[in-house]
């Protein structure tokens, strides 16, 4: 592998596991095992979808005998950073040991030839969603984009301006399918981030459902034509014989304030809904601004996306800069040899640049620590209040946070 280390040792009795890429006619046993390992079994509808959604060229398993004992995916997608300017981004999924085989070095086996296809590939971010964050931690991905949950009583959830509601209407699949892509697209481009979305993702959230999963109503999709839509479905319940369901939105997007008024009014005011419930919504999403009761909307912390630079003086300088200002930063990365050393950051007139250099440094950082702060979501100063980077000059945490300040929170609004 090229930049990832040594190879791992890989301690077998009997059968030694051998890392490969898939092959087109393993793609079915590629998904069972890995719903396997982590305690399901694919559906008929994963298995039909699978050939449409995986990237075989993108995809490595870990074989033993003739059994798939670990498995690990990428989707080619592409990120908006702060000023708009977009890099390529590995989408990892799929990723997955099986429990008689961990702990052998498969796992780094396995994402460092996702990464190493990456850097060829030349995308310069890598991204995943983890069940279990601690695991990723070592590889040097962080939580660069924190989400939010959001639980709406309905009692509570009047806005302080209205919006065109009554011009929002329900469609079916093909309308959505067709609408809803583009929405997105101008929507995404807001907001630092956002990563691009595959075919085989809208087929996966707009999928004909002909029964719904079990206590649920069936998914609706509203639409606001050229300015917004959601995604959503009604848990219904009942409690001595009043309605109390919940209202579960998958999905919105609004283009404007009055769309976004409009969307929010339509799916917290839902017959025998008590409350409704969104998930890995933006930290600074505008609906909380907008309540009348904002002490009464109920705002956890959700799933972070994690991110992974692959490649530091590329992704730094093809994002924007808040600040005129320079210093020079430290950085360690046990995975990347390229991304080790001392790069001198410079902004000026709203553009970054970042090159090498030998001068002394201001900051000390691992490359987790910079994909934490890269888009916006962290900031240097609670990183070095926690002891996770070192000053060599006093002030220079505050001066990064300043030099990479972003206008929004950064956001990423669907797992892949």
């Amino acid at each position: 592998m090229s930049g990832t280390g040594d190879p791992p040792v890989l301690r077998r009795v009997g059968d030694e596991p051998v890392l490969r890429r898939l092959r087109d006619d393993e793609l079915p046993a590629f998904l069972r095992a890995f719903r396997a390992a982590l305690g399901g079994v694919p559906d008929e509808a994963d298995e039909a979808a699978a050939g449409a959604n995986i990237e075989v060229a993108r995809s490595h398993v870990a074989v033993a005998g003739d059994a798939l004992v670990g498995t690990a995916s990428a989707f080619s997608l592409t990120m908006p950073l702060p000023g708009g300017r977009e890099v390529g981004c590995a989408g990892v999924s799929l990723v997955s040991v099986r429990g008689d085989h961990r702990r052998r070095g498969l796992l780094r086996g396995l994402l460092g030839r996702v990464v190493d296809d990456a850097r060829d590939r030349g995308e310069a971010v890598a991204a995943l969603w983890a069940t279990e964050t601690p695991i990723y931690d070592r590889f040097g991905f962080a939580p660069a984009i924190p989400t939010v949950e959001l639980r709406l009583d309905r009692t509570h959830a009047s806005l302080r301006r209205d919006g065109p509601w009554r011009e929002v209407r329900l469609v079916d699949r093909a309308e959505a399918r067709r609408a809803f892509p583009a929405i997105r697209d101008r929507a995404r481009v807001s907001r630092p981030g956002m990563l691009s979305r595959t075919g085989g993702s809208w087929d996966r959230l707009l999928r004909d459902e002909p029964q719904p999963p079990a206590g649920k109503g069936p998914r609706q999709h509203a639409l606001l034509p050229d300015r917004g839509y959601a995604v959503y479905r009604l848990e219904p319940s009942w409690t001595d014989g009043a309605p109390t369901g919940t209202v579960v939105v998958q999905e919105l997007h609004a283009l404007d304030p009055e769309a976004t008024a409009a969307l929010w009014r339509f799916v917290t005011d839902v017959d025998l809904a008590a409350a409704t419930v969104a998930g890995r919504r933006p930290v600074d999403d505008p609906v909380l601004a907008l309540l009348g009761d904002q002490g009464r909307a109920r705002v956890s912390q959700d799933w972070s996306l994690q991110v992974r630079v692959l490649d530091l003086p590329a992704v730094l300088a093809s994002r924007s800069a808040a600040t005129d200002d320079h210093l020079v930063l430290e950085v360690t990365d046990p995975l990347v040899a390229g991304n080790q050393g001392r790069w001198e950051v410079a902004g000026a007139h709203g553009l970054l640049r970042c090159a090498s250099t030998e001068r002394p440094a201001d900051l000390h950082l691992d490359i987790r620590e910079v994909a934490a702060v890269l888009l916006g979501g962290q900031r240097t100063t609670q990183l070095l209040a926690a002891g996770l980077v070192q000053e060599g000059r006093r002030g220079a945490a505050a001066r990064l946070d300043r030099l990479l300040q972003v206008d929004v929170a950064p956001w990423h609004d669907y797992m892949f």
